[in-house]
């Protein structure tokens, strides 16, 4: 299969050349300031750019550079969708895509959705009351699922499963919101048959649990724009793409989607090489905890830079906030242990006039002890924020 693609990068015009046990060339996808950005594994037959981000298998890279779909490049590399040798290989890798049939049934299951959601205007309404424009709506593919379905687990080439009785259990689609994690989520274009579904996540309108991940998806976080030299830290995929949307110009954003993932080796290297890192889990005990202690004691050029209002983004968003202000002012405020004193002592480093405005002192305090550099401990800086 590494033939076939080194024969597919050498049709293209893409050079890439054995340096150790890789290949690599210039990025494909991005005009790269360096000569070797772009990495083939040949173990694994799959290809990652250190400067875009951009990754995948033959599969992928036909999909994005050529624009065919799934089982057209599937026909193209004269390959059975979902059969070996290239989908046992994908499932054997170390941070595998989900499974090819696993993907042909969250694609069909996305376009239903995307499809109930643009005749749903309530939906839609309550999407555009959290800030997101409908373009970024339709870039993201955000979907709508009318109600809970239950299909066979074999049909999405996942394993059976049997619950304490010994009854096989069915694959649960959940009624809600679907937010997918799409393969080449930097481009910013609109879920088209282009582009591979790595996860489901499901955000339910009510019951337990809130957010549902539909079994066999990728867990790795959704990501814009990590060429960027300031990264946003955020929990919620919503709120990664509500920054996107305001400050893609500004900012690479990095959405965990849950407060206890950290960050994998791919995801690592790059924070290693940010310039700045603004840490804006959500407002809350875990979320703080999380922002004081795990990110300022592993990276040296992360900063808190919680909103000033509200738990969220969008919900700051909602109650006011300016998102591409709250960025531009997260990009030039000076933090220090001075400060920290400045801030216990109740003396206010200023704010635009507009938040002037717009905040009381509490919410703008709230905002300056929670940008200090981090020497508080967790109960002091737990007492400051209540």
């Amino acid at each position: 299969m590494i033939e076939t693609f080194l024969n597919l990068l050498e049709e293209d015009g893409v050079k890439v050349r054995r340096i150790g046990k890789h290949y690599r060339g210039r990025c494909p996808f991005h005009s790269g300031k360096t000569s070797i950005p772009f990495m083939v594994d040949p173990e694994t037959g799959t290809y990652h750019c250190h400067g875009c981000g951009k990754h995948g298998d033959a599969i992928q890279y036909l999909r994005d550079t050529r624009g065919l779909s799934f089982l057209e490049a599937c026909a193209t590399l004269r390959i059975e969708s979902g059969a070996a040798p290239l989908g046992k290989h994908l499932e054997e890798r170390s941070k595998p895509f989900p499974s090819l049939k696993w993907q042909v049934e969250a694609e069909g299951f996305l376009k239903e959705s995307i499809e109930s959601l643009w005749r749903s205007g309530e939906v839609l309404s309550y999407l555009n009351g959290r800030g997101l424009r409908n373009e970024t709506i339709r870039a993201a593919g955000l979907g709508w699922n009318l109600m809970d379905r239950y299909e066979d687990r074999e049909s999405w080439g996942l394993q059976p499963v049997t619950d304490e009785k010994g009854k096989v259990k069915k694959l649960w689609l959940p009624a809600g919101l679907v937010v997918p994690l799409l393969a080449s989520a930097d481009e910013d274009r609109g879920f088209d048959s282009l582009r591979a579904v790595l996860r489901l996540r499901i955000r339910r309108p009510n019951g337990e649990p809130r957010y549902y991940i539909i079994s066999g998806s990728d867990m790795r976080p959704m990501t814009f724009h990590l060429d960027r030299e300031v990264l946003n830290i955020v929990e919620s995929e919503l709120d990664g793409l509500l920054i996107n949307q305001e400050a893609r110009d500004l900012v690479g954003v990095i959405a965990l989607g849950s407060v206890s993932i950290k960050p994998d080796e791919e995801v690592r290297e790059v924070l290693n090489r940010a310039d700045l890192i603004m840490v804006s889990l959500d407002f809350d005990e875990a979320g703080a905890k999380s922002a004081w202690q795990y990110w300022l004691t592993n990276y040296p050029n992360a900063r808190r830079w919680p909103v000033p209002i509200g738990k969220d983004p969008s919900e700051a968003f909602q109650k006011g906030l300016n998102i591409r202000s709250w960025v531009e002012v997260g990009l030039t405020y000076e933090t220090s242990s001075r400060q920290a004193k400045k801030v216990t002592e109740g003396i206010i480093k200023p704010f635009p006039s507009e938040w002037l405005q717009r905040f009381d002192e509490a919410q703008l305090e709230r905002l300056a002890i929670m940008t200090v550099d981090g020497r508080l401990s967790d109960q002091e800086a737990l007492r400051l924020m209540n």
